[in-house]
């Protein structure tokens, strides 16, 4: 039995698989606009999981909007 769950998604609580896949779309989301700045930043492309994501150009142009 666990003691204590961490879970920054609340799906442990709530079990709303709609509510889990929109939270970690947001995150991708959101490490898709860093990771496209920090290349910037750097001037080249560095290797991320997230960069290997077919839709990776469309996260981080939508990443790069929020702030």
């Amino acid at each position: 039995m666990l003691a204590r769950v961490n879970d920054d998604s609340i799906y442990w609580k709530k079990r709303d698989v709609k509510a889990l896949a929109r939270q970690v779309g947001q995150w991708n989301t959101m490490i898709a606009g860093r990771v496209g700045r920090l290349n910037d930043a750097l001037g080249h492309s560095g290797d991320s999981a997230i960069s290997k994501f077919p839709d990776f150009e469309h996260l981080e142009a939508k990443g790069r909007e929020k702030k």
